[in-house]
């Protein structure tokens, strides 16, 4: 569901808090994940800040009475709202509800089962502040964890920031939905999130938003911590459709390149794809037959000189976003 279609169903309001003067609301999608919905809103209220920020939670679970709706009672905070859609209408039509009923002129993603960085507001207004809000996104880097990690981290002395362009976003989803900040009527311009695109829906997002925005990404202090849990992402038939939906999205960048750039980036993918379920297994912890004779599968396809090609595309990119203009923001 995009954005114009969600907006004729309802939501509920169950608490409404919020705060005067606040430019960003932290915007939180939940299903029936009460213990880890906690842990994202607590790393919220934890920010080390005195500047206002609004929380949202919208809840895809119609029940009444939940877990959920009980634990958002234990908050007294007065910045917290919290709403139950009158119907499950899915991930990506709760994404865009997110949107609808904020009120800020920002709005950050993060996920029921991640977390923000205690500094990410006080950098993020930092940054909405050193550019006037002309900015229609902003991007960071996120740290994966698990609960037996390190959450520790090096805290630099200045932001690297650069601005992110449809050709950057050919070779993968190098901005990360989680802890995105953007600019709530922007997003509502471009009818907000497409579900053709699912699972990766942030992809064509961050895709058209580089098309008709100015759009940036921090690139040396993430801001964002990343959980690995097994939820849907894990899913076989998920893991399979991102990368088919990955490839519709870069080949729709490369579209007018010339004949020889496009055949030569298909054996980018090819190799991309093998990575793309080798690092599956090997990070997320999924092995099954599946992926397994995927991987086997796609092995036996790639040759000697689409190693070599290959290796020739991972110098261009990573040349390519070294030598990439970057702004500097002391902290």
């Amino acid at each position: 569901m995009n954005y114009q279609e969600i907006i004729h169903i309802p939501s509920i309001p169950i608490k409404i808090g919020r705060i005067k003067g606040a430019k960003i609301t932290i915007a939180i999608p939940t299903y029936k994940r009460a213990i880890l919905l906690r842990e994202a809103i607590d790393s919220c209220l934890q920010q080390k800040t005195n500047i206002p920020f609004n929380i949202l939670i919208v809840d895809n679970d119609p029940q009444r009475n939940c877990e959920t709706e009980e634990l958002i009672d234990s908050f007294n905070n007065q910045n917290i709202s919290y709403y139950k859609n009158s119907e499950n209408i899915g991930a990506t039509g709760n994404w865009n509800k997110l949107f609808e009923l904020a009120d800020t002129e920002f709005v950050t993603m993060l996920h029921d089962d991640d977390l923000l960085e205690e500094d990410y507001i006080e950098k993020m207004t930092l940054i909405i502040e050193k550019y006037k809000s002309n900015i229609d996104a902003i991007y960071t880097e996120t740290r994966i964890f698990s609960k037996k990690s390190s959450l520790s981290r090096k805290q630099p002395n200045i932001l690297r920031i650069i601005e992110i362009q449809p050709f950057d976003l050919q070779f993968y989803n190098i901005c990360s939905i989680i802890g995105a900040c953007f600019k709530r009527e922007k997003i509502i311009e471009l009818n907000g999130f497409d579900n053709h695109y699912y699972p990766p829906i942030d992809y064509q997002m961050h895709l058209n938003l580089s098309k008709h925005s100015n759009i940036i990404k921090i690139i040396n202090y993430p801001l964002t911590l990343y959980r690995i849990l097994e939820n849907d992402s894990m899913k076989m038939s998920t893991i399979f459709s991102i990368n088919v939906k990955d490839q519709e999205i870069q080949n729709s960048i490369i579209q007018n390149y010339p004949a020889i750039y496009k055949k030569l980036f298909h054996i980018y993918q090819k190799n991309r794809e093998l990575l793309h379920y080798i690092g599956t297994k090997r990070v997320f912890g999924v092995n099954s037959p599946e992926i397994n004779q995927k991987i086997t599968e796609l092995k036996n396809k790639i040759t000697f000189i689409d190693k070599l090609i290959f290796l020739g595309w991972r110098v261009f990119i990573k040349l390519h976003f070294i030598l990439k203009p970057k702004t500097t923001i002391k902290l």
